[in-house]
């Protein structure tokens, strides 16, 4: 191997790394914010519940200020979404150019990869079903927190 093609390997695998520790981080943040959320939406109505003496009026200001939570987290976990395809897609460029898709890239054992993960980075998120049903349970389960604060 030429010192060329060794700083170039070296760099197409720190494009590789780099890409899917950002796709790790966007993944992990959007179970986060889903986990942390819910857990913000039943503390939230606990506390609601057990305050019979709350003012109407604040219990407005709360539901409120969830439900416009619970759409800027649906809309953050959208945009995530995009940027997850986004450093995917970087890591399928760097496989396709180092071959790793070729029938004969781990000889008789075939391609390091399978070709289905070229095509993941094309799935739009009306088509990704997990992550779509996620965002929406999101707001709606802030929504309905909000609705359920209103109604005590």
């Amino acid at each position: 191997m030429t010192e060329t093609s060794s700083a170039s390997s070296e760099f197409l695998l720190s494009i590789h790394r780099q890409a899917f520790e950002e796709m790790s981080w966007r993944r992990n943040a959007g179970y986060r914010t889903i986990i942390i959320g819910f857990g913000y939406f039943t503390l939230l109505i606990s506390l609601v519940a057990f305050n019979r003496a709350m003012p109407f009026n604040v219990r407005v200001f709360i539901a409120a200020v969830l439900a416009l939570g619970a759409c800027f987290g649906a809309s953050y976990l959208a945009s995530n979404y995009y940027k997850y395809t986004a450093a995917l897609k970087r890591m399928v460029l760097v496989e396709e150019h180092m071959g790793a898709y070729a029938p004969a890239y781990l000889g008789p054992l075939g391609a390091l990869l399978d070709e289905r993960r070229k095509r993941a980075p094309e799935i739009p998120l009306s088509r990704n079903a997990i992550c779509i049903g996620s965002i929406l349970a999101f707001l709606a389960g802030g929504l309905l927190t909000a609705g359920a604060i209103l109604m005590m």
